[in-house]
């Protein structure tokens, strides 16, 4: 920017402009007066030396890309749509995975019509900015500050390609955070899921079965591994009709083959907790951690855990521990005998035994309702209380056991003996030396796995799944996985301070509008986005901007570059 003098022919007074030079969207140099001080003899009248402080001021606009306050004549309706910039931090990330180099390096003996990369990019943007189907994806690609010349075809092409690069691209981002991050894997969440679809054609990968949401539908089923920091490492995709517990071998040969890990300790929920499942890691020289079910389990391993000899109590005495070794034959999948030697840690918390409590007082109320009215109790509403509720057809003038009206009995020791272990809760372990509350730590850090498949599903709607083919279920999934991996790492950055969603929204509503050539209105932005701004060293916190100030900005974020 610089000041321009101008004194007409006829007139007696120097007018004096702020002036900017820009290029139009044909790459012409041009200028454009930005303000009018008016005329410079009644400035200097009021201040001899205003000349060289406007001076000043304008080379300091230049230099540190300060605001500009606009007077405009057109109206709000005349202005061109929002376009988001939020996507620069985004592009970012994108850059320092070096997955443009990925994209390069493996599509550099492949022609394709149209722009692997850039179809990848909007796809991955998109899942993380405005979840939609892809259809809806191809014609929003125009919210971006830079659009994306993108079709619906490249799309699915883009989709189908990726069933032969997943495995390629998850070991890339593998190495990448590993170099970038300091990735430990010696300790592995891990767990599985499934996603619905609201089609119905069933093929290899899509096959009926009960979802999360406990509907009987197609569904998919997941496996999914992250490191202690919350960043997935790995997935894998199963048919739908495939047992939950049958996920962890062919997903952990696959993981530790691929990315050549050494010995991981995974820790899972009781749900993987088979021997066949421990059998294997200890096989194979891993370790593991995992919850046990108490209710249910031998009579001696219950009458072990309620044995009060042993426990620790902390001082308001809510909270009691103790450990005992054991050991226990199993099979593993070729039907070999393994022996496990374990250690078991039980604990009782009395905020676990008052939520049990509660639980058990509605569970109660079922229980009388349906004693007192048998006729109500049905295969539908049993759930949860069945264990207690015996079924019995007798006659009711002679008692005799005939078939001519049900009732129910009541399985008072089976209920007393479930009272009794409320509060209780046991993990198993093949880590005998390892400390007692260092064990109960790791194993809480679960909850890392089951926030990342909320975010899967809720965050980045990765559900329902509306794509048909196989290799394009596939190609939704990676870019579900590379997408909840670049959250996290924008949440980590943020020092977990914000949820996932607060971050999406901050970078969604970062948006700019043209409001005439060369000249855009920012949309007033929120406390997270001018953290994550403060996280990368940078800031464009004005009303109006030129376009020059936007792509510096982009630059700042995306390459580091300073002015």
């Amino acid at each position: 920017m610089y000041i321009r003098l101008s004194k007409g022919n006829t007139s007696k007074f120097t007018k004096v402009y702020l002036v900017e030079g820009y290029r139009d969207e044909n790459g012409k140099s041009k200028q454009r007066i930005v303000k009018s001080y008016g005329n410079l003899e009644e400035l200097e009248a009021k201040d001899p030396n205003i000349l060289q402080k406007l001076k000043d001021e304008a080379k300091n606009m230049t230099k540190n890309q300060v605001n500009i306050t606009l007077n405009l004549n057109s109206s709000n309706d005349d202005m061109e749509v929002d376009q988001n910039y939020g996507y620069f931090f985004l592009e970012r990330l994108y850059e320092d995975l070096e997955i443009s180099n990925f994209f390069k390096n493996k599509m550099n003996n492949k022609k394709y019509v149209f722009d692997v990369d850039q179809v990848f990019k909007l796809l991955l943007y998109s899942r993380i900015l405005n979840p939609a189907s892809k259809k809806a994806t191809v014609e929003n690609r125009n919210q971006f500050f830079e659009p994306f010349d993108v079709t619906l075809d490249s799309v699915y092409e883009t989709l189908s390609l990726m069933k032969e690069i997943k495995g390629d691209l998850q070991l890339h981002l593998h190495r990448k955070i590993t170099e970038t991050q300091g990735r430990d894997t010696s300790l592995i969440f891990f767990d599985v899921t499934n996603y619905y679809f609201e089609t119905e054609i069933e093929n290899e990968l899509k096959k009926v079965g009960v979802s999360k949401e406990k509907k009987r539908t197609h569904i998919v089923q997941m496996s999914l591994a992250i490191d202690q920091e919350g960043l997935p490492v790995g997935y894998e995709l199963f048919s739908g009709n495939t047992h939950d517990s049958t996920m962890l071998i062919p997903s952990m040969i696959d993981m530790k083959e691929r990315y050549k890990m050494g010995r991981v300790i995974l820790t899972a929920d009781k749900a993987l907790n088979s021997g066949k499942n421990l059998a294997f890691l200890v096989s194979n020289g891993d370790g593991y951690i995992v919850s046990q079910k108490v209710r249910g389990s031998s009579k001696a391993f219950i009458n072990k855990i309620l044995e009060d000899d042993g426990y620790v109590y902390n001082d308001s005495k809510t909270f009691k521990i103790k450990s005992f070794l054991r050991e226990r034959s199993t099979k593993d999948e070729n039907g070999n005998d393994v022996l496990l030697k374990e250690k078991v840690v039980a604990f009782w918390s009395q905020d676990f035994d008052s939520r049990e409590k509660h639980k058990r007082e509605l569970l109660e109320d079922k229980i009388n309702e349906y004693l007192t009215n048998p006729s109500k109790y049905k295969a539908s509403n049993r759930h949860g209380i069945k264990k207690y509720l015996k079924e019995i057809e007798v006659d009711t003038i002679t008692g005799e056991v005939e078939d001519k009206k049900t009732i129910l009995k009541f399985e008072q020791d089976k209920y007393e003996r479930d009272v009794a272990l409320d509060g209780y809760y046991a993990l198993v372990t093949s880590e005998i030396d390892m400390p007692d509350s260092d064990i109960i730590e790791r194993y809480r850090g679960l909850w890392r796995i089951e926030d990342s498949f909320r975010v899967l599903k809720s965050d980045l709607e990765g559900r329902p799944v509306y794509v048909r083919r196989e290799d394009r279920i596939e190609g939704h999934f990676l870019l579900c996985f590379v997408a909840l991996l670049m959250t996290r790492l924008l949440e980590n950055k943020l020092c977990n301070k914000y949820s996932i969603r607060k971050i999406q929204e901050a970078l969604k509503n970062a948006t700019c509008r043209k409001i005439t050539s060369g000249i855009y209105s920012l949309n007033k932005q929120d406390d997270v986005f001018r953290t994550l701004e403060n996280a990368y060293d940078v800031s464009l916190n004005y009303k109006n901007v030129r376009i020059e100030q936007i792509r510096l900005y982009r630059k700042e974020i995306v390459h580091n570059v300073k002015n």
